[in-house]
């Protein structure tokens, strides 16, 4: 049997909220105590089995009630309802700087934290030049932490929880404010305290690096969790509930065009453009690895042999990404009457990667040397992820690997 680090049984916590407050002193002297009250549950029956050793990962949207987990789990918070056990020594680095004095240099700071934690003297000495190592404030560590940036705050305060040799650590969101370099070094250490058998529990938002780094996640939404399970399955549940969400709120608006009277006289004249699901429903993102359609209205003002539409990708950075036309897939319009017409591009397994694109639109005759209409930054849309990982470049290209 699977022994547990942390065992959290129908966990409910209530908060009381008031909702006439009283802010300044004169208000309370006249109008007396607040009365009006309501509560706001931020946890509503959470059940969490943690298995020592192991990487474990909440997620959800801002309010879902995470952080409260966490720091009911740490003992800064007891629970309303429910029960939790755990079994080993806990350090938590939840807030940046929390439990340092900031009168306080850093290395005082750091005897504090671990006298705090129980650790001996000795054990405080022998971490104590590890600790400065690693956070990298060798030449700040006797300066007072009030005069620390929030970079260097955190810096300390990853450094003093990893290195007092906790069985459980707790991590919320704190890695997000470290540099690219401090980043890396978090996570190889992390890496070295999964193989010493350590349990780790991280609250973040940033789930490309939570599926490298757990084990198992948990979904809470509203205080209730809404899946646990691999972590790969639960962030695709996750992600595909938000995209929905987002899709619902907003639909994409087809751009149009009202040509001038001297537009009106050109051979062709483009007048409308729109992203659709396949299934021909107004998109206002799109989702790398998924088919998307692109259509595109234009006019004929006479008779027209195969022109051929253009279209463009452009990186909300500036490059431009590729394009797509129907002479490049030798996709032949033919010959064309003096009417409106509508072309849908499928693009198939979207290959962009995360990030926002802009849409330019250019026709050109049979021979594309003459341009018919052009139409510059048509449409501006996200691409999302369907796994949380985050674009790396701007488009993702199909490979195998064979290893003899």
């Amino acid at each position: 049997m699977t022994q547990l680090a942390i065992h959290a049984d129908d966990i409910s916590k209530r908060f009381v909220r008031f909702t006439d407050q009283r802010n300044t002193l004169k208000e309370r002297l006249v109008r007396g105590r607040a009365k009006k009250s309501e509560d706001f549950w931020a946890l509503k029956n959470v059940s969490i089995e943690i298995p020592q050793g192991s990487v474990y990962g909440l997620i959800g949207h801002n309010g879902s009630g995470k952080s409260t987990m966490l720091k009911i789990m740490s003992g800064i918070y007891r629970p309303t309802s429910g029960t939790i056990t755990t079994h080993g020594r806990l350090a938590a680095l939840i807030e940046l700087g929390a439990g340092f004095h900031p009168d306080m240099t850093g290395r005082e700071n750091i005897k504090l934290n671990g006298s705090i934690l129980g650790l001996t003297k000795k054990e405080i000495t022998d971490a104590t030049d590890e600790i400065i190592d690693f956070s990298g404030l060798k030449d700040f560590i006797d300066d007072p932490v009030k005069h620390y940036s929030s970079g260097m705050y955190v810096r300390l305060g990853f450094a003093v929880a990893v290195h007092m040799n906790p069985e459980i650590l707790l991590v919320d969101e704190v890695l997000a404010v470290g540099d690219e370099e401090f980043q890396r070094k978090c996570f190889d250490h992390l890496s070295k305290l999964r193989k010493a058998g350590k349990t780790i529990v991280v609250v973040s938002h940033g789930l490309g690096q939570l599926e490298g780094l757990c084990d198992e996640v948990t979904w809470l939404d509203h205080g209730e969790v809404q899946k646990t399970g691999p972590t790969t399955e639960i962030i695709n549940a996750y992600l595909e509930r938000v995209n929905t969400e987002e899709s619902a709120r907003s639909r994409q608006v087809a751009a149009t065009r009202t040509a001038s009277e001297e537009q009106d006289k050109n051979e062709l004249v483009l007048t409308q453009a729109q992203i659709l699901s396949p299934e021909g429903e107004p998109l206002n993102h799109t989702e790398t690895g998924k088919t998307f359609a692109i259509t595109v209205n234009f006019t004929t003002n006479q008779e027209l042999l195969g022109p051929n539409l253009r279209i463009a990708f452009q990186h909300e950075t500036g490059p431009l990404v590729t394009m797509v036309s129907n002479h490049r897939v030798h996709a032949d319009f033919g010959v064309l009457q003096p009417k409106e017409y509508q072309v849908t591009t499928n693009i198939i397994d979207n290959p962009l990667l995360p990030g926002r694109y802009r849409v330019h639109i250019d026709v050109f005759d049979y021979t594309g040397t003459r341009t018919l209409d052009t139409w510059n930054e048509v449409l501006e849309f996200p691409v999302r992820s369907a796994s949380g990982e985050i674009g790396q470049g701007f488009v993702t290209i199909p490979a195998t690997f064979t290893i003899t």
